[in-house]
């Protein structure tokens, strides 16, 4: 059993919601980032998301775009992210930890040994935003024989012909996009997003993870009406864009408390 496979079992067990943050690597400088990914930790997170820099990163929209151009300008390569999820390793980051970013990114590293070195460092998953799955056998497979969770992602343009081959590439959980457009903190989560989990769970057995546009506890409260996990992003960069230098890692932590507690 993986430790995401093990984390979902545990707050299944316990009757509450996953709560998965993202964090883009760099964000705002190279050194925020092990204090940031601790302190999701110490807030209750029990997953996270770690965004690998992209320059023209296009499921995103602006308050995370803008989180990968400055992790870009930093010149923030895959094998610092890397690097980073060994160092919160080194400092007791035991919670999952899975890599969200383009194919390009990966590819770039080398499929050949992007896996191995991942796990290496400490990671658990995969999300490829921009792999179709029909693309993704040979990916997922690498991720299966070095025990990486490949996490497809599913949006409600995805047809239910293709869903069968999300069932069947993905592992871990599946990361469902609860509205058409770009990531971004809206008000409230889209009023048609029921069915479209149903139709989704029709086809996909694997826990479910909603996120795109959730920023608060009722959010997380309703979206674990619907699904196993809830993922929190844009709202965190916007934390620390908020916070003094010094205390980004600080309020960041406050602020995943105020959704676990």
């Amino acid at each position: 059993m993986s430790r995401i496979d093990a984390t979902f079992a545990k707050c299944k067990a316990a009757q509450k919601t996953a709560f998965i943050t993202f964090i883009p690597c760099g964000y705002k400088t190279k050194e925020d980032t092990v204090p940031i990914l601790l302190a999701c930790q110490a807030g209750g997170a029990d997953i996270i998301e770690v965004g690998v820099p992209y320059s023209d990163p296009g499921a995103d929209g602006p308050v995370i775009q803008k989180a990968h151009q400055n992790g870009v300008d930093q010149g923030i390569t895959f094998k610092d992210v890397l690097a980073t999820v060994a160092e919160a390793r080194a400092h007791g980051l035991t919670i999952p930890v899975v890599l969200m970013g383009y194919y390009n990114n990966f590819m770039q590293y080398g499929l050949d040994i992007v896996c191995q070195d991942a796990k290496q460092a400490g990671a658990d998953g995969f999300i490829i935003v921009d792999l179709p799955p029909e693309e993704a056998k040979d990916m997922s497979s690498l991720c299966k024989t070095h025990g990486i969770n490949f996490i497809p992602l599913v949006a409600p343009t995805t047809s239910e012909e293709r869903m069968p081959f999300i069932q069947s590439v993905g592992s871990g959980f599946v990361y469902v996009v609860s509205l058409n457009g770009v990531t971004g903190s809206r008000t409230s989560l889209p009023v048609d997003v029921s069915s479209f989990v149903e139709r989704v769970r029709r086809h996909i057995s694997l826990p479910l993870a909603l996120g795109f546009g959730l920023s608060t506890k009722e959010h997380v409260q309703a979206a674990g009406k619907l699904a196993e996990g809830a993922v929190i992003g844009s709202k965190i960069c916007k934390v620390i864009d908020e916070a003094p230098a010094s205390e980004r890692a600080a309020k960041v932590q406050e602020f995943c408390l105020s959704i676990t507690s």
